[in-house]
């Protein structure tokens, strides 16, 4: 654990690359709602999301009462526009609900954890969007932990490895004194984008090497990191060949079936397994637990690991897609159309970039040993492609069945493919469907 001295010395190395970051002043609500739109994008897409939104509806009270399906359309550019667009309207409600007007100036004099836990009440406002508009908007210290961040604090060895983000935030702001928040959140997102990236970290680059505990490490251990990506076991939509996105569907005889064979056999192969990580749907949580029961690990849910949301196309089977809908089909079936968008769902390219972040941000916590990741098909070929850069043009050409075995290594910051789709284990049990 780092103690003052170790805080101003990052601080002060962290100056003489970045210098000290200005501190313009901006308007709360703008605030919040970019930070909104900032979830699971970059900087650029939220500003052009941000600019489609206020050229299109120029008040806070026109962003408030759009019709949904406008909103949704101004922001697309952020990605996730349909969970971002109702979480926005609905803050902005919450606000004039209880203030009789759209402003957040009260929050200036209100005490501090009042102020983050009113802030925390609004559904799909966390710590990280709490604290970002007390410290950017008011000057409050909050300190708040976004995904460059996170990673660079646990790289550094300032919060244990384990730690959630939510802890981070407590932590690091028990740790930092209340007139570096500002600068040093900046700054360490700055050297987040320029040195310390997800993959293949610039350490030489570093001016932090000496406080380094992954550049430590990393001089003194080897070894390569293994990947396993596991489909989830079949569910009943699977079964039934219906589009399942964000809906639940519950594992069928045959996928609790596949899930205990594989539970097995990962129990008498698997003897390094440091991590399992899953999406945070229903059918993968169950095949997760069962392989972290048989392992000893508790599986981890990350809301990047989500199916691609197939919005308004969710339940229906393809032959009813291709029958209601055939210029939709048509386009979909175009497999190099990134900019595709499922009718009140993602597009193609926004579902891609979500999946490579979450891809970095599992990358960034390990070195070695075996990783396995639960998520869905869409989800796993996806990451797939993005590993093997090579391969991205063919991301829809991996047949992963359900409950089957992907083996990935990565030396030397390089990805290869060992074994694609192993469903030795479940001899004598059937597959089923593409689909979710």
């Amino acid at each position: 654990m780092y103690g003052m001295s170790g805080i101003l010395r990052i601080h002060q190395r962290l100056l003489s690359v970045y210098g000290d970051p200005p501190r313009p002043e901006r308007d709360p609500l703008a605030i919040l709602v970019s930070t909104i739109l900032s979830q699971n994008t970059n900087d650029t897409n939220r500003d052009r999301a941000y600019e489609r939104m206020r050229a299109r509806f120029p008040t806070w009270e026109a962003v408030r009462d759009a019709p949904l399906e406008d909103l949704i359309e101004a922001i697309r550019p952020a990605g996730l526009a349909p969970t971002k667009a109702p979480r926005i309207q609905e803050a902005l409600r919450r606000i004039t609900a209880e203030r009789g007007e759209l402003s957040l100036d009260f929050l200036a004099q209100m005490p501090l954890e009042d102020a983050r836990a009113w802030l925390l009440s609004i559904p799909g406002i966390g710590p990280k969007t709490a604290a970002i508009v007390l410290l950017f908007a008011f000057g409050r210290p909050a300190f708040p932990v976004d995904t460059h961040i996170y990673r660079v604090s646990r790289r550094l060895g300032l919060i244990p490895p384990r730690t959630t983000r939510e802890q981070a935030h407590t932590l690091l702001e028990q740790m930092i004194p209340p007139d570096l928040y500002y600068p040093l959140h900046l700054n360490l997102i700055a050297l987040g984008r320029d040195v310390c990236h997800p993959r293949n970290p610039e350490c030489v680059r570093c001016v932090l090497q000496e406080d380094c505990a992954f550049y430590r490490e990393q001089r003194s251990t080897s070894g390569p990191l293994h990947l396993l990506l596991i489909r989830h076991g079949q569910t009943v939509a699977n079964l039934e060949r219906r589009w399942t996105g964000w809906r639940e569907s519950d594992l069928t005889d045959l996928g609790q079936a596949q899930v205990e064979a594989l539970a097995r056999r990962l129990a008498t192969e698997v003897r390094d397994a440091v991590a399992i990580y899953t999406s945070p749907l229903g059918r993968a949580l169950k095949t997760a637990a069962a392989i972290g029961k048989a392992l000893g690990l508790e599986p981890v849910p990350l809301e990047g690991l989500r199916e691609i949301n197939f919005g308004k196309m969710e339940g229906l089977t393809l032959e009813e897609m291709r029958a209601n809908y055939p210029d939709l089909y048509e386009q979909w079936r175009d497999r190099t159309n990134i900019n595709f968008t499922w009718p009140g769902g993602e597009r193609r390219a926004d579902f891609f970039r979500r999946v490579a972040a979450t891809c970095d941000e599992i990358l960034s916590r390990h070195r070695s040993g075996t990783v396995i990741i639960v998520a869905h098909g869409g989800t796993l070929r996806a990451m797939l492609a993005y590993l093997l850069a090579e391969e991205r043009a063919k991301w829809w050409a991996y047949d992963l069945g359900n409950c089957t075995l992907t083996r990935v290594v990565i030396e030397d910051g390089k990805a290869r493919l060992l074994v694609l789709n192993d469903a030795s284990h479940l001899e004598g049990l059937t597959a089923q469907s593409e689909i979710g």
